[in-house]
């Protein structure tokens, strides 16, 4: 399992271009697996690879749910 971790940026970049700060919208909407840094507006967002590869999977499969 990878502990690779991306930023907003690399993170859009693996899903096929997603605009990251439509990435980073769904984070805090919990609609795609990230983990925040910090608290308030401000926090920072990372995303593992092993749970993007796991999002992008049940996607593929018709699942909804973020994780």
């Amino acid at each position: 399992m990878s502990r690779r971790f991306f930023t907003p940026e690399q993170a859009a970049d693996y899903l096929g271009g997603i605009n990251s700060r439509t990435l980073t919208r769904w984070a805090r909407e919990n609609y795609i697996p990230a983990i925040p840094i910090g608290e308030g507006k401000r926090r920072l967002w990372r995303f593992l690879e092993s749970d993007l590869d796991e999002w992008m999977m049940n996607r593929r499969r018709g699942g909804h749910d973020a994780g």
